[in-house]
């Protein structure tokens, strides 16, 4: 049960690193939130957050499966994320309004 969990989180903290990085360029932003565009520190906070996850993906990884194995199976997330952000972006750029909304509510600052 419990190397399910964790399999599950990495790819969840992978798609949301991916989301990150996307939703900190301008275009994706305005599309997925409705607004002209992310301010500038917007972006500045959004791709840190989008590695850090990246980050916590590739943890997860390692940890479930060690480094040899975890390694592989966080590329193989991380290509899955990527694709799986990407189709969003193309056809649904709304189902990341969620991703949108929380940013906005942790975010303090201007």
């Amino acid at each position: 049960m419990m190397p399910a969990l964790l399999s599950v989180a990495a790819s969840l903290a992978s798609y949301a690193g991916f989301a990150c990085l996307a939703l900190a360029m301008p275009r994706h932003w305005a599309e997925a939130s409705g607004q002209e565009s992310a301010a500038a520190p917007h972006r500045r906070r959004l791709r840190p957050l989008g590695l850090l996850m990246l980050g916590v993906s590739y943890a997860l990884c390692v940890y479930r499966d060690g480094p040899s194995f975890g390694a592989l199976l966080w590329v193989l997330l991380c290509y899955a994320a990527a694709i799986a952000v990407a189709l969003t972006l193309t056809w649904q750029p709304r189902l990341l309004l969620p991703a949108v909304w929380l940013y906005r509510s942790v975010a303090k600052g201007p």
